[in-house]
């Protein structure tokens, strides 16, 4: 076989950190935008035109982030495909925890997606409701951190002896 041609396979630990520099630029976004729909529902409770369009912003980059997280960093976990010993152990301790913060995000998302059905009375609401999606995401953000720094800390012979072993 002609080894000039032949493909080196792809590097997992350059791709696991590709998948991560993506979430926390998805999730910085997401913050900013959280501050700025918190900050114009506070102080500009009946400006329901921009309230909305900053609403509609918020959602579409929330579930983007959270999608980001359950498909590009935890699916080998949710798969049952992931084979280092530190990940499998972290992931059994708050991957649970991570997956109820989604469940509340995506539930602000469903209540308040302006795109079908929306009732505005829900605006009275968002001040109450975005404060404890906030209590959910610091409490993702702190458990997110916890796993992509186990991830970005495990030395490459670690992960080479993890996946020969499997």
């Amino acid at each position: 076989m002609n080894t000039a041609t032949k493909q080196p396979p792809p590097d997992r630990r350059a791709r696991t950190r590709k998948e991560i520099k993506q979430l926390i630029a998805e999730r910085n976004n997401v913050l900013s935008q959280y501050y700025n729909l918190a900050s114009h529902a506070d102080q500009n409770p009946g400006d329901n035109e921009v309230t909305l369009e900053l609403l509609q912003e918020f959602c579409q980059d929330l579930v983007d982030y959270l999608a980001t997280g359950h498909f590009e960093i935890y699916r080998r976990i949710e798969e049952k495909e992931e084979r280092r010993s530190e990940i499998v152990q972290l992931a059994d301790q708050v991957f649970s925890r991570i997956s109820e913060t989604t469940a509340v995000a995506v539930a602000f998302n469903d209540l308040y997606d302006t795109s079908a059905n929306f009732n505005p009375d829900l605006l009275e609401q968002l001040p109450e409701h975005l404060s404890k999606l906030g209590e959910e995401l610091a409490t993702r953000i702190d458990l997110e951190d916890r796993f992509i720094n186990t991830l970005l800390s495990m030395a490459p012979d670690a992960a080479r002896a993890a996946v020969s072993t499997a």
